[in-house]
């Protein structure tokens, strides 16, 4: 995959985390994501991605650990 498809695949990729988890008030969710776009959450956002199959990922924001969410 070229440079400039990575680009594009993350595309809007913020926004849907913004709304996906609602500024803020929820710290874990389970998100049907591509390998890039899991990759992308990992490298630039405090959060863990793990994944759990056919393209699932559960993202959980750094504060769920220190909120007691874990």
């Amino acid at each position: 995959m070229i440079e400039r498809e990575n680009i594009r695949e993350t595309d809007g990729l913020d926004k849907l985390l913004s709304q996906c988890f609602a500024g803020g008030e929820l710290l874990r969710r389970e998100l049907r994501l591509s390998e890039a776009q899991a990759a992308y959450v990992a490298d630039v956002y405090p959060a863990q991605v793990r994944p759990m199959g056919e393209h699932w990922y559960e993202i959980t924001f750094q504060e769920a650990f220190y909120n007691g969410c874990n």
